[in-house]
């Protein structure tokens, strides 16, 4: 299991590499990597500063990260909770991977694109074994914050923009679909 994580995290950082290391300085380049890892990561948009905080908790049985998005605007220090907000009303302030033994069930990464930072979450649905073939479906996430014509909305949310669902194939685990999502956009 060890050997996997780390063989999956090097394919991510060469995707990383390959989609960022031509177009962005070393400094923004290196606030741009793969969220999967434990700590704190940041990136910049105009407005501010979206932050993720990534924490771990292994037992003999499970394994799963837990996600904490943030935002600071510019010239405060007040650190803002963003929601993932699946729908009306419907505010998920921590997200949780999903797996049981060696297998993932449900990540996420975050791709910082031009046009916005997203949340890009993978979900397999299996029906009563984890190694089950299982239909997946991927979900991008757009940080956005509210304006005038939405008051009732959060001030600073992540909304869903765009799903892409993948088939029921035997070797397409969510971490290879998380690699292919990483290097793609969202479909309008």
């Amino acid at each position: 299991m060890i050997r996997r994580k780390q063989q999956f995290l090097l394919e991510i950082c060469l995707l990383v590499i390959l989609h960022f290391g031509a177009g962005f300085s070393q400094s923004a380049f290196a606030k741009d990597v793969f969220p999967m890892t434990q700590g704190l990561h940041e990136w910049q948009i105009s407005s501010g500063k979206v932050i993720l905080v990534v924490s771990t908790y292994q037992d003999s049985t499970t394994y799963k990260r837990n996600y904490n998005f943030y935002f600071q605007a510019k010239n405060s220090s007040d650190w803002n909770q963003v929601p993932i907000v699946r729908a009306q009303n419907d505010l998920q302030f921590t997200w949780s991977s999903v797996g049981g033994g060696d297998v993932i069930l449900a990540d996420g990464i975050v791709s910082a694109q031009a046009n916005g930072v997203y949340f890009v979450l993978a979900d397999k649905r299996v029906g009563n074994g984890l190694h089950e073939k299982g239909e997946s479906v991927v979900t991008w996430f757009k940080f956005s914050e509210s304006d005038n014509d939405h008051p009732d909305d959060p001030p600073y949310f992540l909304k869903p923009v765009f799903t892409r669902n993948y088939s029921k194939t035997p070797n397409l685990s969510v971490e290879n679909i998380l690699n292919k999502e990483f290097a793609l956009k969202p479909v309008k």
